[in-house]
């Protein structure tokens, strides 16, 4: 399951950001950008995001977050 997500996270904010699965006891899964944490199972009791509901929603916000960001901010 984690490895679609980040695909789907890598294929909604393109080639130019780092998607990264990091394996992690007791079923950890955490979604950051630029140092925030924007989704955390531990804080969602437990649960890995809604296919229908909370990964578009995501999705969207990750795009949102990476348009905001300048040209050049990674060079």
């Amino acid at each position: 399951m984690a490895t679609w997500m980040a695909a789907e996270f890598f294929q909604a904010v393109g080639p130019d950001v780092a998607v990264t699965v990091t394996p992690g006891g007791s079923g950890v899964f955490k979604i950051a950008f630029d140092g925030e944490i924007v989704f955390d199972k531990a804080e969602n009791d437990g649960k890995f995001p809604d296919l229908n509901g909370n990964v578009k929603a995501l999705k969207k916000l990750l795009q949102e977050k990476v348009a905001r960001v300048p040209v050049g901010a990674a060079d």
